[in-house]
Order: structure tokens, then sequence, then C-alpha cells
């Protein structure tokens, strides 16, 4: 196995009621060997500390293939599996492995940094973005261009259309939900925002175990053949409607 950054012994505090590994811990673990990646790349709480961010997540999935039993020690990957060119989004696919080698989990998580200071999502600095891209990749890696920002969209208002201008501002908008989109909406939101700055879906199917990115596949891969300006329509329809609920 390639890219592993946690190795350790379960701990008895760690098993359930049925003698077998309990279900938090196989997140434990999992978040365990994503800080460890980290550090290794210099992201370490000193730092963290004095850049002012965090790593959050959005999304977690664990999926469960095996038992781990006492004593037993596991071994956990790590890869991207997407992630924007400046950091600020990125998805994570893990496998856990017993002491014999055989996966008992895979664990899926989709996340992004927070501005300790003004509670919001931010953006890595430029140089740790380039270290963050050091990260391990999964085979079926998606990098995602960070969205263009209009320059000064007030003092030079012809640069975009109204629609364009609507549009962006839904993408604004969404970030102003009070509470947290669930898994459908984050991939309708997904899917449609694809479309519209894309076009027909470009990249190739997803591996049948990495459901986080089959998923988006799916969802972008449901939007073929809708122009970019429907799809902008459509998305500024969608940011409407979770407001009015």
């Amino acid at each position: 196995m390639k890219n592993v950054f946690f190795e350790g012994r379960v701990l008895w505090s760690q098993i359930d009621a049925n003698m077998h590994l309990r279900h938090s811990a196989y997140a434990d673990f999992a978040a365990q060997a994503r800080l460890q990646i980290l550090e290794s790349l210099g992201f370490n709480a000193r730092l963290l500390e004095e850049l002012k961010i965090g790593p959050i997540l959005f999304r977690e999935e664990l999926i469960y293939m095996r038992e781990v039993r006492p004593s037993d020690t596991v071994k956990v990957t790590c890869e991207l599996t997407h992630c924007r060119r400046d950091g600020s989004r990125w998805s994570f696919t893990q496998a856990l492995y017993r002491g014999d080698g055989v996966q008992a989990a895979q664990i899926n998580v989709q996340g992004a940094w927070v501005d300790m200071v003004k509670r919001k999502l931010a953006s890595l600095p430029e140089e740790w973005a380039s270290t963050f891209m050091k990260i391990p990749k999964s085979d079926n890696f998606v990098l995602e261009e960070v969205p263009e920002k209009t320059s000064k969209p007030t003092s030079n208002p012809n640069t975009m259309t109204a629609l364009e201008q609507s549009f962006e501002d839904a993408k604004k908008r969404v970030m102003e939900l009070p509470e947290k989109p669930g898994n459908d909406v984050m991939l309708e939101l997904y899917a449609l925002n694809k479309q519209a700055t894309v076009g027909d879906i470009n990249i190739d199917k997803p591996a049948m175990f990495d459901f986080v990115a089959a998923a988006k596949y799916n969802a972008w891969n449901g939007k073929k053949g809708m122009s970019k300006e429907d799809a902008q329509q459509k998305y500024i329809d969608y940011v409407n409607s979770l407001f009015a609920k």
C-alpha cells in the first residue's frame, strides 16, 4: 500500500460493546492521518495560528468493509481527490487497513479552510497553496481552477452581462445561507456551477469506490446539453429558492 500517513495500535478505549473498533474511532484515525500529512508539509499548529486559518469539514463519509478487533494495528492512507488551485476547497479519500493488510474501511471527506478571525471561508496564501498541492493525489484527481473574480465591477459595469452579474452575485449569496446546505443541495449547486462555467462534463468517470467523486460526476453529467446561459439562470433561481424556504 502507498501513501500511508498513520500507523498505530487499537486501544481498549476504542472498542465498542461488540468487541470491535467503534465507528467514531475510524474517523479519528483518518483525521490523525490528515493532520500528520499536513504537519509533514509544514502546516503545524504554530503556522496555522500565524496564518489565522484552520481546516474544516463539510462532509465526512465512512464506508465499513471489515471489522477491526482489539489490539490490532491499523494503517491509514491519504490522497487528494479534488482541490482548487488555491487550496481553498479540497476532498480526500482515505483507506484504513488492518494489521493483516485487509482494507477495513474507506473514508471520504470534503472540506475547506476557514479564517479563524473573520469566521469565513478563506484561501491559502499563494506560497502555502503550492505546498498544499504536494499532497499525494488519487488516480482520478481533479484540479479545479479558482473561479475568476471580476475586476472592480462597480467602476466597469460593462465587463459582464446582466445574467453573468446575477450569476456571480448568486454564488456569493450562497455563502450567506443561515445553515450549511445538505449533500443534495451542494451537488445541485456544484453541477449547475460547473455547467455554467465549463459546459458539458470534460473529466473521466471516477473509480468505482470513489463515492464522493462519483456523486459529483453524476450530478454534473446530468446537466449535459444545457447551455451555459440556462445553467446560470437555473443556478440563480435555485439559490433564490433556498432563501425562500
